[in-house]
């Protein structure tokens, strides 16, 4: 194999091309340049947060069920209300703490939903963006919530609170 590599590469080069290439400093840029010419910006690129979206997804995915915002919902998980919130308001520990308590929530929405949500990580900006914003919380009622997902909420959870 190496025999061939230099055949192929080396022997139409000669002396004074490889002579060349080994005197070419190679240079590679930093990750700050390689960003900035992969987008042009040297920041990381976040999507915009849609909280009237994220509100409709947090009632329609079935959030509600465990979690309440604007007195609607469960109390099996902690509220998240904007005007009292206890976890932490960047959106990097609130997914944190999403993820430990990833074993509980898939455990609840099998029992409670039969299924499993699924979220993009556009739906979960969105449903961070919605627990943040108390003006849009103030408007959230059952009125919101699908029929199926206030039948569960009105049931009682499948398991109940420790």
């Amino acid at each position: 194999m190496k025999q061939a590599l230099r055949n192929c590469i080396l022997s139409p080069l000669g002396t004074f091309g490889l002579a060349l290439i080994i005197a070419t400093p190679l240079t590679l840029p930093n990750a700050t340049e390689a960003q900035t010419a992969d987008n042009g910006s040297t920041s990381a690129a976040i999507s915009e947060m849609d909280a009237e979206r994220g509100k409709d997804l947090f009632a329609e995915r079935g959030c509600v069920v465990c979690h309440a915002v604007n007195n609607v919902g469960g109390d099996i998980g902690p509220g998240l209300d904007a005007s009292n919130m206890n976890i932490a308001r960047e959106p990097f520990e609130f997914f944190a703490r999403m993820w430990r308590g990833a074993e509980s929530m898939l455990h609840l929405q099998q029992a409670d939903l039969g299924y499993q949500i699924d979220f993009s990580g556009q739906d979960i900006a969105d449903i961070f963006a919605f627990v943040q914003d108390g003006d849009i919380q103030e408007s959230f009622t059952e009125e919101d919530l699908p029929e199926h997902i206030r039948e569960i909420i009105d049931n009682g959870p499948s398991i109940p609170k420790n």
